[in-house]
This record gives structure tokens, C-alpha cells and sequence, in this order.
């Protein structure tokens, strides 16, 4: 085989996806095998390359390809579904979309949902700078509720949203009557950063 005809890594990744996209599709009755060749897959593309997938619809499944929120993996997301084949059964996503924000998220023993995030936003060099306003913080605990709510944030905007159009973000703890300090809960970010950003 000559130096020109060897597979790219994104190409021996989809290689390998085609070949157990029955047991990915149906992962549930092996969950943790399955999850594990997956990673490990996705490790030899890029390291920190990280995955979702959606429920089947219509005999089709959503496979998102997540750099984990960190930046400089990017490329490696865009470059890996930029190679996907067409699979009738996969729809290939980069970048953690909106979802719900009917969750709770757990960090030890600190739990943080949507209803315990405010925040206000502003227009910042092109970017949208936020405060976050998180119910129970103190300095004690910043590192847990601040991870679950950045967790809650890719949530409400989208991994990519976060990652490129948030600019800066201060912590503080929320007031007891975060409306009438002029606060926005979190359920409201979306059309909030609609606004500051365009």
C-alpha cells in the first residue's frame, strides 16, 4: 500500500462506526461495551473527543460529536462529521445542540437545576459577557456548582454557542429576589443572547 492511498484517521473512524452501526444503533443492550469501543474510537481520532446520541426516530439516531467543551478540539470535530458518510440510519451532529433544561444536576453533594441560575447579559467585543448568578454559591463550593453550571449553559445554548460568543463570565451567589434586582433566569438565556449578539 503506498503512502498516499492510507486512510485518514477520520476515515478509519467511520470505517469502524459503518461496520457496528447495529450494535451503536441499538447500544442499549450492551450500553457499556459499546460506550467504551466508542470512545476509544473516538480517542484515535482526536484525544478528548467525546459523543451523545439522540433517541431513535423513524429508524434514525442522532450521533453528536462533542469536543467537550474545549475550544482548540474544534477542528477535530468539524474535520470528523465533515467525513462522515451518508448512513441512512445516522444523522451525524458537531457540537452538543440545545436541549431541554428540565434537569438537575448533581456535583458531590451539590445539586443545581435551571431554576437555581439567573443571570444578566451584555454585549462585549462581538461577544455576549454574562454574569451567573447560582443559588447557594459560596467560595467553598464555586467549583462544583460553577462546573454543573456551565453543564446547564451548553444545555440552554449549545456547545458551540458557549464556546465562541460567550466572552467573559463572573460567578456570584443569587440573591434572595433575583427579579427584582433585574436578574433573567436561565430558561430566558436563548432569546437574551439573540439579542446581544445581533
Amino acid at each position: 500500500m503506498g503512502f498516499f492511498s492510507r486512510e485518514s484517521r477520520e476515515e478509519k473512524f467511520w470505517k469502524w462506526f459503518v461496520e457496528n452501526a447495529a450494535r451503536l444503533l441499538h447500544f442499549e443492550s450492551d450500553r457499556d461495551r459499546v460506550f467504551n469501543d466508542l470512545s476509544r474510537a473516538l480517542h484515535r481520532v482526536e484525544a478528548g473527543l467525546t459523543f451523545e446520541f439522540g433517541p431513535v426516530k423513524d429508524g434514525r439516531r442522532e450521533f453528536i460529536v462533542s469536543a467537550d467543551g474545549i475550544k482548540d478540539r474544534f477542528p477535530a470535530v468539524r474535520r470528523l462529521v465533515a467525513a462522515a458518510p451518508a448512513m441512512p440510519e445516522w444523522t451525524v451532529i458537531p457540537f452538543r445542540p440545545p436541549k431541554s433544561l428540565d434537569m438537575t444536576i448533581e456535583f458531590g453533594e451539590h445539586r443545581l437545576g435551571a431554576d437555581d441560575v439567573w443571570f444578566t447579559a451584555e454585549p462585549s467585543e462581538g461577544r455576549t459577557a454574562l454574569t451567573i448568578y447560582l443559588r447557594g454559591l459560596t467560595d467553598g463550593n464555586l467549583q462544583a456548582l460553577g462546573g454543573a453550571a456551565f453543564i446547564l449553559l451548553d444545555a440552554a445554548l449549545g456547545e458551540y454557542a458557549v464556546e465562541t460568543q460567550v466572552g467573559g463570565i463572573d460567578w456570584k451567589p443569587l440573591p434572595p429576589d433575583p427579579q427584582a434586582e433585574g436578574l433573567k433566569p436561565l430558561r430566558a438565556i436563548r432569546e437574551a443572547f439573540d439579542t446581544t449578539v445581533n
